[in-house]
């Protein structure tokens, strides 16, 4: 009896103390790739500061979102209004910074412009000079030599030949006139030259007088994608123009898709927007494939 009480005794202490299984959780923020799945998105709000309207802002996120199928070769991303994750457009000091980089940018390139035609012009205008100063010192030697040439023939020659070395001596001096023009015009020509010079030196002053004296150390994050397990939310924050805002979604969506950054610069997937980027890389691609399996082995 005494037995029996001991042994139910130590089994009702054992179901007291045995520790329970504890389930693992998925730490917050994790990704979930898109491997076998299709993920879905909607565009759920735009800042009307931004002054894009929804059918205008549609297209270009559909237009993203089938870049990616397109190169994955399957359809990885949907368009659904009621069950996708949102996509929104919050505008902040973010975007005032892209459309004032991109004025500088658009003037930039203005003188940049101007820097080349000036620059070309004053090189058409330098050869031509070039030409002409060889040429001129060309006859600057021959009209000397000819003139050492008479004045040793005068020394030797007789008062019979004093006609002729007369006729030979007018046509000196008036070689030596038309020299002395062509002088003249080369001296006019190289101040033009230099003058061109110093208009050329004074765009490209002011050219580099619009850019800052002091650079950001480095680009405001102009979207962002935050994922919580299977929830995810897209948040564009700025964008220059139609084409920045489209690499701004590729890249975002490659988030959602479980892509982290790139080290390649040319990559949709890099840190930074750059003008390397166009469109999706062979990196992009495999970055995908690679997270894959990766995923698959877990």
């Amino acid at each position: 009896m005494i037995l029996r009480l001991l042994l139910l005794l130590a089994a009702v202490l054992l179901w007291v103390f045995w520790p329970t299984a504890t389930p693992l959780k998925a730490p917050l923020g994790s990704k979930t790739a898109s491997c076998d799945q299709v993920i879905l998105w909607r565009l759920d709000s735009i800042d009307p500061a931004f002054g894009l309207s929804p059918e205008q802002a549609l297209p270009l996120i559909q237009n993203a979102a089938s870049r990616w199928n397109q190169a994955l070769g399957k359809e990885v991303l949907r368009y659904d209004p009621q069950q996708g994750f949102p996509i929104r457009f919050v505008f902040d000091a973010r975007q005032q910074q892209q459309l004032e980089q991109l004025m500088l940018e658009r003037n930039l390139h203005r003188y940049d412009d101007r820097i080349a035609d000036q620059q070309q012009d004053f090189e058409r205008q330098l050869a031509e000079f070039q030409q002409d100063k060889s040429a001129f010192e060309q006859k600057d030697q021959q009209l000397a030599a000819d003139i050492s040439l008479f004045n040793a023939k005068a020394q030797q020659a007789d008062p019979g030949a004093a006609a002729l070395l007369g006729r030979e001596q007018a046509e000196l001096l008036s070689r030596q006139k038309e020299h002395a023009l062509e002088a003249e015009q080369l001296d006019a020509l190289s101040e033009k030259l230099q003058d061109r010079q110093q208009q050329l030196n004074n765009t490209i002053a002011d050219r580099n007088a619009l850019i800052p004296q002091q650079q950001a150390s480095g680009l405001a994050e102009v979207g962002l994608l935050e994922q919580r397990g299977a929830n995810r939310t897209m948040t564009i924050f700025a964008y220059k123009d139609d084409h920045h805002l489209t690499l701004t979604l590729l890249h975002e969506f490659g988030h959602a898709l479980g892509i982290d950054h790139l080290a390649d610069n040319s990559s949709i997937m890099f840190s930074q927007l750059n003008g390397s980027q166009q469109d999706l890389t062979s990196a992009d691609i495999q970055a995908w494939r690679q997270q894959c399996v990766q995923a698959g082995q877990r």
